[in-house]
C-alpha cells in the first residue's frame, strides 16, 4: 500500500510538472541579462520589450476601464502582460 502512495505521488507530481510548463504566470520575466518584474513601470517595458504587437482594454462586469493586456510574441512564446494604473500587474508566458 505505501509503495501504490509512493507511485500515485510521484506521477501526480510528474503531470502538474508537465501541465506548469505550457503556461507561466508570474512576477518576472527575463530578457536577457535584464529582468522585469511586477510592479515595473510601463516605461521599463517598452524599454526592454519596445511596442506591444496587440493591445486590449481590460474593462470591469459595467464596462468601467480597468487596465490593458500587451501582447508580444517572442520566438515560440507569447508574453502577455497586465497593465493596470501604468504598472505591470501580471505577466503571463505562453508557448505557442
Amino acid at each position: 500500500m505505501r509503495a501504490f502512495r509512493r507511485r500515485l505521488g510521484v506521477v501526480a507530481g510528474l503531470a502538474l510538472l508537465g501541465m506548469a510548463g505550457a503556461a507561466q504566470a508570474g512576477d518576472t520575466l527575463r530578457m536577457g541579462t535584464q529582468v522585469l518584474v511586477t510592479g515595473d513601470s510601463v516605461a521599463r517595458v517598452v524599454e526592454l520589450l519596445g511596442t506591444p504587437a496587440y493591445k486590449e482594454p481590460i474593462e470591469n462586469r459595467f464596462g468601467a476601464y480597468r487596465g490593458e493586456r500587451w501582447q508580444y510574441p517572442l520566438g515560440q512564446h507569447v508574453v502577455t502582460l497586465t497593465i493596470v494604473a501604468g504598472k505591470v500587474g501580471d505577466i503571463e508566458d505562453r508557448r505557442r
